[in-house]
């Protein structure tokens, strides 16, 4: 088969499946509430079909979470070996933010800033289209591989070399929300994160001695300050300091937390600020995982309290709070796995609280299919490895370092590891006292 003819057969399956999720009776008036969802109802041409890339290739409908290309495959049975063959191809796609280092006559050079590798892309249109792209310029992209090439789906978006603050931020942001990307198809970037959580794993067991710390949002910050610091500056904390940031909440109980709901344009400025910054006052698992890494659960005292009291209706918000572990992705299989081992009596009492009858497999097959089926280091660990999160910590450092010392401020009042008056949300020790 000729590239010309590979091509034709790859965008005439896309577009069988764009009319599918347009026409499908299943599926049709789920795509009507997402396109509502997102502003995009009466959308038409190539702005609507923009919109139906991410649907098609994110979305899971039916109570087994099947994909649009699963149910395309089950109402289309008379589809030929090759499409076949594309559809497969078609499930392996992923998007991530790639720099433009070349632009071909067929495709182009991309450098993925995630998972640090090259990539030689095929267009599936003429390269006319991209007219006025350069190199240096920063993309959005979703691509699928097929044997040993990659196809270009869509770009969403291009922003010059000038946003390349923001481009960073939206690719470390793609790593806390899914650090996985950050190794895939990278056996020696996950070989380096493997390293890295054994050897933090073994600095944590010295640092704490423990593997599981519990405290209040208003702590925690402290907590994974002074480990940062004992793996960085291998600075080892004091008993005294240790404990009087283990502190306990005055009841368990679960609540919706406003401050957790970060958008992609502001997460490092909240990550900075760190969870002392929120307003309300919870319970937090400190929990390092040796196979994993680092793990900082919110409502985790909460959550297992529910399994330790003889009345687990006593703790509010018990039925949110086990549907909030499973249902949340930033939970993974693991930690859920840490409970079943803790408490003999956890799949019993789940399946009571949510009215259900699964095995402990099961529940993880339903509930956690990512990170039961695979490995997914934390994104703290990962980001440790990231290159651009370094690059990124550099450019805020630098910034911090050049800014000058707040004016009518008695800095001799200030302690050593309290907050720093600046604003970064760092301790006093390691930002403005080095000014002074």
């Amino acid at each position: 088969m000729s590239v010309i003819e590979k091509l034709s057969i790859i965008s005439d399956t896309i577009t069988k499946l764009m009319n599918f999720v347009l026409n499908d009776e299943t599926v049709k008036p789920d795509l009507d509430e997402y396109l509502t969802a997102i502003a995009s109802k009466n959308v038409q041409g190539n702005a609507l079909q923009s919109k139906l890339i991410p649907y098609i290739f994110e979305r899971r409908l039916t109570s087994d979470k099947k994909s649009i290309i699963q149910l395309f495959e089950e109402k289309n049975s008379d589809i030929s070996s090759e499409e076949k063959n594309i559809l497969e191809a078609l499930k392996t796609s992923f998007s991530s933010v790639f720099e433009v280092r070349r632009i071909l006559s067929s495709g182009f050079d991309f450098y993925n800033l995630v998972n640090e590798k090259m990539y030689k892309v095929l267009s599936l249109v003429k390269m006319n289209n991209f007219r006025g792209m350069t190199p240096g310029q920063y993309a959005l992209c979703r691509l699928f591989q097929m044997k040993d090439e990659y196809y270009l789906l869509e770009i969403s978006n291009v922003l010059s070399s000038t946003n390349r603050d923001e481009v960073y931020k939206y690719a470390i942001a793609k790593i806390i929300e899914k650090p996985e990307d950050a190794y895939f198809q990278n056996p020696q970037k996950e070989k380096q994160i493997e390293s890295l959580v054994i050897d933090f794993g073994k600095k944590f067991q010295e640092c704490f001695k423990t593997n599981e710390i519990i405290t209040t949002n208003q702590c925690a910050d402290n907590l994974i300050n002074l480990f940062n610091d004992y793996c960085d500056l291998e600075i080892l904390p004091d008993e005294d300091e240790i404990q009087a940031n283990i502190k306990n909440v005055e009841n368990n109980r679960f609540f919706t937390v406003s401050d957790f709901k970060n958008s992609y344009s502001n997460f490092m400025e909240k990550s900075l600020e760190g969870f002392s910054s929120h307003s309300s006052i919870y319970d937090i698992g400190i929990i390092y995982n040796k196979e994993l890494g680092l793990f900082v659960v919110p409502f985790w005292q909460t959550f297992c309290k529910i399994y330790e009291v003889e009345d687990y209706k006593t703790i509010q918000g018990y039925k949110d709070c086990v549907k909030n572990f499973l249902e949340n992705d930033k939970v993974p299989a693991q930690i859920i796995k840490t409970a079943a081992e803790k408490y003999p009596n956890f799949i019993e009492r789940t399946n009571e609280i949510l009215e259900t009858n699964y095995t402990l497999n099961e529940l993880l097959s339903y509930y956690k299919a990512d990170s039961f089926e695979k490995k997914i280091y934390s994104s703290a660990s990962v980001l440790y490895a990231s290159k651009i999160f370094e690059e990124m910590m550099k450019v805020v450092s630098d910034r911090e370092e050049a800014a000058p010392i707040k004016e009518g401020i008695d800095y001799s009042k200030i302690g050593r590891n309290d907050k720093c008056p600046c604003g970064s949300g760092k301790k006093f020790k390691n930002c403005c006292m080095n000014k002074i």
